[in-house]
């Protein structure tokens, strides 16, 4: 970052000393900014001769995710990608990315640590497939004027029963 600061003095090239943080005029000694820092790294020596990092670390607020996050979010982005283009689904990135939202989710609150990425990255597909079907069952009853078909009164998104209905059945789902 360049600070383009000048004196009263006149003086257009003030001193800056990383190591005070300070920006200072040569002709008057008047400080001119403060709190400078820099992007490169400087060591002192310490009492046993050591050398060592001057200062702390300050991490960018770029993005705000760390490279392991974001590595972790891309591969399970290429594998919903991947399940997609196998399995031939249509919809394309209406589809890829709301499970890849789920997926984020997935990771943030650690429910990929000790799950294999396609599994997760399945299951989250499966969601994001799930919300769209349900979704155009109900566009589809609204066009055909459904609603006031004397068989279906009311309809609603089959997704909300497949828990009941597994429940009455007594069916049991192994992943």
């Amino acid at each position: 970052m360049a600070l383009f600061l000048s004196c009263a003095n006149g003086n257009h090239r003030p001193t800056s000393s990383y190591a005070n943080g300070l920006v200072c005029c040569d002709v008057c000694g008047k400080v001119l900014h403060e709190d400078l820092y820099t992007d490169e790294p400087s060591f002192v020596k310490g009492a046993g001769g050591e050398s060592k990092l001057s200062g702390s670390v300050v991490r960018s607020i770029q993005s705000g995710y760390s490279e392991s996050f974001r590595r972790t979010l891309d591969k399970g982005r290429d594998m919903i990608e991947s399940i997609v283009t196998t399995f031939n689904i249509s919809g394309g990135d209406s589809i890829v990315n709301p499970a890849c939202a789920f997926y984020q989710i997935a990771v943030e609150r650690n429910f990929t640590r000790g799950r294999k990425t396609d599994q997760v990255a399945a299951a989250c597909l499966y969601i994001a497939c799930r919300y769209v079907l349900g979704a155009v069952f109900l566009q589809l009853c609204q066009l055909l004027s459904l609603g006031e078909h004397p068989t279906i009164i009311k309809p609603v998104d089959p997704s909300l029963y497949i828990s009941r209905f597994t429940e009455s059945k007594d069916l049991l789902f192994i992943v």
